[in-house]
């Protein structure tokens, strides 16, 4: 499957909102997998954004937010999930946070081919 994006982002657990660095890879088919390293062997989880996320905010819109320390608002990156979670990240830079977040739009309204054309 065709590779969008990959990197490290900081990500935040559900149940004690701590802060986690993983490598993250995101497939055309809309696949965001996270892994502990770039060895990519140990999958941490996995988020279907074509099927799962219903919107994407970064920067101020994440407002119930706290970064990491040492990282700005602006880095911020949440994926609004819909059955009422969310993902919330943190990129390296605003920069970062944009490119991601433009990336998982892009899987998102990318249609999959289920069969190679003849």
């Amino acid at each position: 499957m065709a590779l969008v994006k990959s990197g490290w982002l900081w990500r935040q657990s559900s149940i004690l909102r701590r802060w986690k660095r993983n490598w993250f890879v995101l497939y055309l088919d809309g696949s965001l997998v996270y892994f502990q390293d770039q060895t990519q062997r140990d999958m941490d989880g996995r988020i279907h954004v074509k099927y799962s996320c219903r919107d994407v905010r970064t920067g101020r819109e994440c407002r119930d937010v706290q970064p990491p320390e040492g990282r700005s608002r602006e880095c911020l990156l949440t994926l609004l999930l819909r059955d009422g979670s969310k993902a919330t990240l943190c990129a390296e830079s605003q920069d970062d946070a944009v490119a991601w977040k433009m990336a998982v739009l892009e899987a998102k309204s990318t249609p999959v081919r289920l069969h190679s054309p003849k």
